[in-house]
């Protein structure tokens, strides 16, 4: 597992360093101490990513502090030296 997850990051920092598209998601847990989130998210078009349950890391901008595990969130994503990092992060009603 650890392989392909390595595997498909070395292909999204290959293809693309940013991705602006929204995506929307469930959050499962936050860790705003680790500047952390895992998300339940749909597909990252941009990036080729199927839908999954992860881990990202966070701008260190994002305050998560407003954020709670089952929020249905949106997000947008860059490759950050070779890290999936959220660069944007909001509430869904």
């Amino acid at each position: 597992m650890k392989k392909l997850l390595l595997a498909t990051l070395f292909l999204i920092t290959s293809l693309v360093s940013t991705a602006s598209d929204w995506t929307k998601g469930k959050i499962v847990k936050v860790e705003p101490e680790r500047q952390r989130v895992v998300l339940n998210h749909e597909n990252i078009k941009s990036i080729g990513m199927e839908a999954m349950t992860m881990p990202f890391d966070t701008s260190p901008v994002l305050d998560l502090k407003n954020f709670k595990v089952g929020d249905s969130v949106r997000f947008q994503v860059k490759v950050n030296d070779g890290v999936l990092e959220i660069i944007a992060l909001e509430k869904m009603p």
